[in-house]
């Protein structure tokens, strides 16, 4: 049977699963793991990578990554070679401690999103080694918790959860440790998502404003109003909000105006 083909187009968010050979240790103590953080966070720069999350048990890791231009591949070939050369020189043995290639899976949807984050962060519950995720000392969920600097990129992750920091963090810590919580049941109860589009709409305003020193326009700029002195603000940040993904219909309803005038602003892009 031929390989599956791998989606690893630069740029993507990919969910990144190693086991051991014949699921045995890969890692023996602490220092196993602590070395291996090392080599990842080394393989991240070369790379250009951002980690996203990340646990490491026993015989297996899963890490949460958000590739650059360089190739994913070459990422996982070097922390696993690296890895395995310490391995193989601290106990006196050589060959692979791998099951084979990695896997790797594209991430594609927000939803699809928390819940891989959920499952990365609760594989240490699951196994049964703590009874809570912030206590397991290899993951980066406690410091994402504790606003501690690590290998996660704090500030990209909890950005998907909302653009307020603080609401962020409240989504992430029940996405990842309320216990009904799940993608198809909970996830309404984290995210609303007429009231995350506005909400990140209104933290794009905030920010072009901001940029201009004309934060005094926005009371003008959302109730619809047809100033010319806030017409060349509204072509931006509506251009601003197209490029970042919205669709014309929030635009329109966010900034209440009709959206035929969105489009034509869009169109004009």
């Amino acid at each position: 049977m031929p390989r599956r083909k791998r989606n690893a187009e630069p740029h993507t968010l990919q969910h990144v699963i190693q086991r051991g050979n014949n699921r045995t240790y890969i890692y023996e103590d602490n220092r196993d793991k602590k070395e291996f953080l090392s080599l990842l966070g080394t393989a991240l720069t070369l790379y250009e990578a951002t980690l996203l999350q990340y646990v490491l048990m026993d015989n297996h890791y899963h890490l949460l990554l958000k590739v650059g231009e360089k190739p994913l591949s070459s990422l996982v070939w070097f922390l696993n070679r690296s890895y395995t050369l310490y391995y193989n020189q601290r106990y006196h043995r050589i060959g692979t401690i791998y099951g084979g290639r990695y896997k790797s899976y594209l991430i594609t949807e927000d939803q699809k999103l928390y819940s891989i984050v959920r499952y990365i962060v609760q594989n240490p519950v699951k196994a049964g080694l703590v009874d809570s995720p912030g206590k397991y000392r290899y993951s980066g969920h406690a410091a994402v918790l504790k606003r501690e600097d690590g290998l996660v990129d704090r500030a990209m992750l909890l950005g998907y959860f909302s653009p307020d920091a603080k609401l962020a963090l409240s989504r992430y810590r029940q996405c990842t440790e309320h216990e009904n919580w799940s993608s198809q049941v909970g996830f309404a109860t984290i995210i609303d998502r007429k009231v995350e589009t506005e909400e990140r709409l209104a933290f794009l305003l905030d920010r072009l404003l901001g940029e201009k020193h004309q934060t005094d326009k926005r009371t003008m700029l959302v109730a619809g109003s047809s100033s010319s002195l806030v017409r060349d603000l509204r072509t931006e940040f509506v251009q601003l909000a197209i490029t970042d993904g919205h669709a014309l219909k929030d635009i329109a309803s966010f900034l209440h105006v009709s959206h035929e005038t969105v489009r034509r602003i869009g169109k004009g892009r």
